[in-house]
């Protein structure tokens, strides 16, 4: 509305000036008010690509907290210009309280500075960069927390007591040896050795994907696994509400007995064929199976609508 309108302000101003009218006198903008106006449009062109950015197929979870050091920098400078201005101040610092509450609220969830240090361009280098000081500790012990709760593997032992004595003396050098070794399986953690290493500069490849190679899968068992359930979280909900109306697409009046497990195989494959490189990860006999698979499903809706909707079985 506000780009609309400052487009067209040559000629709303021409308007007034040849067809004057007291009864709208007071609804005219003054040199001022159109400034105003232009100072919020810039603003806001900075939410609207933050937005356009946040909603493509290619973002994901990572890209929030960065996009909000972003935004959050953008009404400091904003802030700062128009300190003391009757109606920019105001509108800033309430908006500046907004964001800032949001932000804050990412603590509450660990998902967030995962994604960041997930990402293997990032590890922990964005936060030393960008992020205060003081902020380390507390994103360091998030990530530390949600590895050690549910996907860092628990230590166990690899030496068991003997069934019977030695029937020969001990070499200890040998023991000494085993011991060393014991202790470095004991001590490898996947996410300390990630961190340690440089980040991938020049990354080709989605950071999902670089976890999906098999070189991170070997090296990084656990941990990729944890980078996979991270960085396939959107970054905005817009892909979960394209989700619900091709759903309803889907479901119309004559396929009401669908359930829930051939809906969701339905919606897959509606999203898999959208890629046009979905076939290049997949082998002949997957390829293949995929293909068998669509064929059941609409064979299944053809027999649920002859047959009044009764529900047989449908395996993939």
């Amino acid at each position: 509305m506000l780009y609309v309108a400052l487009k067209l302000r040559d000629s709303i101003e021409a308007y007034y000036d040849h067809y004057p009218d007291e009864a709208v006198d007071g609804d005219m903008l003054t040199q001022d008010e159109w400034a105003i106006l232009e100072v919020i449009k810039d603003f806001l062109e900075v939410f609207r690509d933050a937005t356009k950015g946040l909603e493509s197929h290619n973002a994901t979870l990572d890209r929030v907290l960065p996009s909000m050091d972003i935004l959050l920098d953008e009404f400091e400078e904003k802030k700062e210009k128009y300190h003391g201005n009757d109606i920019l101040d105001p509108m800033f610092n309430s908006g500046w309280a907004k964001m800032d509450k949001y932000y804050n609220r990412t603590n509450d969830s660990p998902a967030y500075i995962s994604a960041i240090v997930l990402n293997p361009s990032h590890k922990f280098e964005y936060i030393k960069r960008w992020w205060p000081e003081e902020w380390h500790e507390t994103a360091r012990h998030l990530l530390q927390t949600l590895w050690d709760s549910e996907y860092k593997p628990a230590t166990t032992s690899t030496q068991s007591p003997p069934l019977h004595a030695p029937l020969r003396k001990p070499n200890k050098f040998l023991a000494r040896m085993a011991e060393r070794h014991a202790q470095i399986d004991v001590d490898f953690d996947e996410l300390n050795q990630y961190l340690s290493t440089p980040t991938v500069t020049n990354l080709s490849l989605k950071h999902i994907s670089w976890w999906l190679e098999p070189t991170q899968q070997s090296t990084f068992p656990n941990l990729s696994r944890m980078a996979i359930d991270i960085l396939s979280i959107p970054a905005m909900s817009a892909e979960p509400e394209r989700l619900f109306s091709s759903a309803k697409i889907t479901i119309t009046d004559r396929r009401n007995h669908l359930e829930s497990d051939i809906i969701e195989a339905l919606e897959c494959l509606k999203s898999w064929y959208n890629i046009p490189s979905v076939d290049d990860g997949l082998s002949l006999v997957q390829f293949n199976q995929l293909n068998d698979f669509t064929e059941e499903v609409e064979e299944f809706d053809k027999d649920s609508i002859t047959q009044g909707g009764e529900r047989r079985n449908c395996e993939a």
